[in-house]
């Protein structure tokens, strides 16, 4: 088998994009063509746009090489090679960032592939379940009213939610009203269900971004019960990190903006987080989070991958978390935008808290092209 096209197709929603942080408002999907008509997806949460010219750019030199023009010809199952190939192809622009970002959704793909292939389920090609079931949040952005707060809360326990995440959003505002936010949730929630905390990294006119600032903070909130506090620093404050992680009860969660085993090590070995969060659409697809979820299990540390934007991320990080034995969440992005409601057609559901695997082959999902075709951007 050989892989014969690779492309990079954006899509947006036809409403205008709002500058908050919901990353399912646009995206990009990857499909990759084999001469055995087997086709394979991936996704890329990352700037559309950038991601496809580094996907679809011509060749300068040696390492520095468009990633789609690169693969044609490899065969499909040499995943590990292919992943070193474009590593050091694109050195020369790369390492981090939205190279890796745009690697990851090859990657992806690239599973897709084989695990239609061989008619298995990536978990199975992963190594195998090591459990039967995963326990999902709910995921959706913080308001920015206590009562509010209150509210969106109680909507997802009503859904059946035992775990619940909100984040950024509201958490922009000062030190008192984000104790407030988190004490109307709690108060929503009641005392057995877990709540999980994504202050974000967005300066506000009370506080700065730094470990100073965050530590009273985080102290306050501790006798709301936070299952973790996400990302309260900015990416590359590892020695903050430490500090957080060193002062608290909470445990401290953080990773979705890094890339690589390397940017990884770095954040478990200088940062002391107690939770890691890669992205599979980011860190270097299936191939990298399994490495990061080993290394991270070498550390006695749990894996929860990150998981917002369309279907394609939550299946990947599914077959992932069932697949290490360090996972234990799933990240069940609740937002309820075009390109998450209508482009995937999946047997993932979430009954009762819990997300069940599937044993499909490949990612286990169906595409619905008219709905890709529709919110298509780049024609």
């Amino acid at each position: 088998m050989k892989i014969t096209k690779v492309e990079a197709i954006p899509v947006r929603q036809k409403e205008n994009v709002q500058l908050n942080n919901d990353s399912a408002q646009d995206g990009i999907i990857i499909k990759v063509h084999t001469d055995e008509g087997i086709v394979g997806y991936g996704e890329v949460d990352s700037a559309p746009w950038v991601v496809k010219a580094i996907i679809e750019s011509p060749s300068s030199h040696r390492i520095c090489r468009g990633l789609g023009e690169m693969i044609i010809g490899e065969d499909p199952f040499e995943m590990e090679r292919i992943w070193e190939k474009m590593y050091v192809g694109s050195q020369f622009y790369g390492r981090r960032g939205v190279v890796i970002h745009a690697m990851s959704g090859i990657d992806i793909a690239l599973w897709d592939i084989v695990g239609k292939a061989l008619n298995k389920p990536i978990y199975k090609l992963l190594g195998g379940a090591q459990r039967g079931k995963v326990r999902a949040y709910a995921s959706t952005l913080m308001p920015y009213t206590p009562e509010e707060a209150y509210d969106e809360t109680k909507k997802w326990v009503e859904q059946g939610y035992t775990a619940i995440k909100l984040g950024w959003g509201g958490f922009e505002q000062g030190n008192r009203e984000i104790i407030e936010l988190v004490r109307a949730s709690r108060e929503a929630a009641g005392p057995d269900v877990d709540l999980l905390f994504d202050l974000g990294f967005i300066p506000s006119d009370d506080h700065p971004i730094d470990a100073a600032s965050r530590m009273p903070l985080i102290k306050e909130l501790e006798q709301y019960k936070p299952y973790w506090i996400e990302e309260p620093l900015f990416a590359d404050d590892y020695d903050g990190y430490r500090k957080l992680a060193e002062t608290t009860t909470i445990r401290i969660a953080g990773g979705e903006n890094e890339t690589t085993r390397y940017g990884f090590r770095q954040l478990i070995e200088q940062g002391g987080v107690d939770i890691i969060q890669p992205d599979v659409t980011r860190c270097g697809g299936l191939s990298e989070a399994k490495k990061i979820a080993q290394l991270a299990h070498a550390h006695h540390l749990t894996c929860v991958p990150h998981a917002w934007s369309s279907g394609i991320v939550i299946a990947a990080s599914l077959h992932l978390i069932t697949a290490i034995p360090n996972g234990s969440l799933l990240e069940y992005c609740v937002a309820e935008t075009p390109i998450r409601q209508e482009m995937l057609q999946s047997d993932i559901v979430v009954r009762d808290g819990y997300a069940q695997i599937t044993d499909k082959p490949g990612l286990g999902i169906e595409i619905n092209e008219e709905a890709l075709e529709k919110y298509r951007c780049d024609k």
